[in-house]
């Protein structure tokens, strides 16, 4: 399944497939979304996404496509599994 991302969907919590909070989507672009990792965010998921050179003071954050969405609720987005 592919969602689609809209600035509605900014501050939303990202999840993983076992429904634990991975991060929080900062910000959206087309297509994509732009995630502040949390401590939950794995190696194997961080190793699949792109990881945002361009942010400033030091934070982190990855790109995450519209095809690596399996839903998009209310409250979160939900992780395909990789």
């Amino acid at each position: 399944m592919c969602a689609n991302l809209t600035i509605d969907d900014e501050g939303k919590r990202v999840v993983n497939t076992n429904g634990k909070e991975i991060g929080v989507i900062d910000e959206v672009g087309t297509g994509v979304a732009y995630v502040e990792p949390g401590a939950e965010m794995s190696e194997s998921i961080t190793s699949r996404l792109h990881r945002d050179r361009d942010v400033a003071d030091g934070m982190e954050r990855y790109h995450l496509d519209e095809d690596h969405i399996d839903e998009i609720t209310d409250d979160e987005v939900r992780l395909q599994r990789f």
